[in-house]
């Protein structure tokens, strides 16, 4: 029998549920809402409000913003089911490497990703909306991976097998049953892109020509060119609270049709069809990344490994210097702590809260424009009573809270299939609710575990937006040292930001398939 709910949420006292909620909520308000009204008052001047929607660019920004992030949406589900049913139905050889493939674009650095596929498409696409919908796509196809995945794996293979008994094909199978099952893990996936194309920063930034810039491309031109903090604050904090509002309206007019689905689910070899999806995605995303291995053993018509002989300090270029170890080093750190962060308090507060406006209040930190989350962080932190600038816990908590969201509605989308059965037949037993969640919940929640250590291991491995703005001089991260090298002029510092976008790649990989393992078997 269906059931309606907003989230998943085991039976818990009144007192637990709150300070289950606690940790989220101070997180989401140390991160960002602090910052952000701490900003806004301080720095946004009255005329402001509705004379910076008048200036030069602002409506085009605003228009290119909304069509293209509906669009990319669009073109990641569609390419994205497919690829997403075979990864969680199939077993086959390279399958935990092909989920790292799909995984890993998702932390590369944006302006990393964005020079992939300057290398990678012919010149004719060059700066067009073209490269920046494939892009996106390439970009966000991890997001229904990792949120719709883990839910058709839970599908029992008698409801398919019972369907075909009944005549159904292939195609009225995956329209009338997989699709229903997966609506709502959809609808979050594709929520969650819109989010993060709407809010695209670094991709637009390279691979947008005249008249293709976003609306975060338009407060970063106020903030940092024009010297217009109050128009750019006004339209960061509106960005922000349209996007928390649409999220709000979500979470309370689309509450989550959710059935009882078994957990038997028989792995299969893979058909014709299936070899083809698998060998398609393969392409696809080997493409993008094998043009950055290229660039970086390439330099003007010849082949080079002088981008990996600066990148690990074999090699001396006068003015080219970089840190590799204390790169990797600060980031692994942060990533770690991140997660640390992000999985233990997105899963306590999606089990435990029961009210809509806590899975909307951590939607906050995602979309809001990292330029003015930056800047907000940067001017409150740096005076009293909040002078916590150089505090090396301020950035992984921004990466924590930016993949609470990740963590949450990963959650939820696994905990709403466990049959409650379970629940009462542990508390019929005279097990308490904590014993019911550690013995029952917890091991089923298992791939929600892997996928929110995963999305935050990515989320904090690439982000750049907000993290330019915080890093110092002596923590720098990867990201950042590669966003450096691109910003240089010249063919070698060019083919050492490839060769270290390849490292990158290859180090976050690993983590994917060590973290998957146990998941997906």
């Amino acid at each position: 029998m269906a059931r309606t709910m907003v989230g998943y949420r085991p039976a818990m006292s009144k007192l637990w549920t709150r300070l289950a909620s606690a940790p989220a909520l101070v997180v989401v308000a140390a991160s960002t809402a602090i910052p952000l009204l701490a900003i806004s008052v301080q720095h946004i001047a009255s005329a402001d409000i509705f004379a910076v929607w008048r200036r030069p660019g602002v409506t085009d920004a605003l228009f290119f913003s909304l069509w293209q992030g509906m669009l990319s949406t669009v073109l990641t589900l569609a390419f994205g089911l497919f690829p997403t049913w075979v990864l969680a139905r199939y077993r086959f050889a390279g399958r935990s490497i092909l989920v790292a493939l799909v995984t890993v674009p998702f932390v590369l650095p944006t302006i990393a990703v964005g020079a992939a596929f300057l290398a990678v498409l012919p010149t004719s696409l060059h700066r067009t909306t073209w490269a920046i919908l494939l892009a996106h796509i390439f970009f966000n196809i991890s997001v229904v991976v990792r949120t719709v995945g883990p839910l058709w794996r839970s599908v029992d293979q008698g409801l398919i097998e019972s369907a075909q008994t009944l005549g159904a094909s292939p195609a009225q199978v995956y329209r009338h049953l997989i699709l229903p099952i997966a609506r709502p893990a959809i609808i979050s996936a594709g929520s969650l892109i819109f989010v993060m194309c709407f809010t695209s920063y670094g991709i637009i930034r390279i691979l947008g020509g005249p008249g293709l810039a976003t609306l975060d491309i338009e407060i970063y031109r106020r903030a940092v060119q024009l010297g217009d903090i109050s128009g750019a604050t006004v339209l960061g904090i509106t960005q922000t609270l349209c996007i928390a509002c649409a999220f709000a309206w979500w979470s309370r007019s689309q509450g989550a049709q959710f059935s009882k689905i078994g957990d038997r689910n028989s792995a299969r070899a893979l058909n014709r069809s299936s070899r083809i999806i698998v060998f398609l995605t393969a392409t696809a995303f080997t493409a993008p990344l094998g043009a950055l291995i290229f660039s970086s053993l390439h330099t003007r018509d010849s082949w080079s490994l002088t981008g990996w002989k600066v990148l690990f300090g074999l090699q001396d270029i006068r003015g080219l210097d970089i840190d590799l170890p204390s790169s990797l080093a600060t980031s692994l750190v942060y990533a770690l702590a991140a997660t640390a962060i992000a999985v233990p308090v997105g899963m306590a507060a999606t089990a435990f809260a029961r009210r809509h406006w806590i899975h909307t209040a951590v939607v906050l930190p995602l979309s809001t424009s990292p330029v003015v989350l930056g800047l907000a962080i940067l001017i409150t932190y740096d005076r009293a009573p909040f002078d916590f600038r150089s505090s090396r816990l301020l950035i992984p908590l921004v990466h924590a809270a930016i993949a609470l969201p990740f963590v949450m509605r990963a959650t939820i989308a696994i905990g709403n299939v466990i049959p409650p059965d379970l629940r009462h037949a542990a508390e019929t037993l005279g097990a308490s609710p904590w014993r019911r969640w550690l013995n029952i919940d917890l091991p089923l929640l298992r791939p929600a575990l892997a996928t929110g250590v995963a999305f935050s291991l990515a989320m904090s491995l690439g982000e750049f937006g907000a993290t330019s703005f915080l890093t110092r001089r002596n923590s720098s991260t990867l990201p950042i040292s590669i966003a450096n090298l691109f910003s240089r002029a010249g063919d070698i510092p060019r083919s050492t930001g490839m060769a270290a976008a390849t490292l990158l790649i290859f180090i976050t990989g690993l983590l994917v398939v060590s973290v998957d393992r146990r998941s997906y078997s």
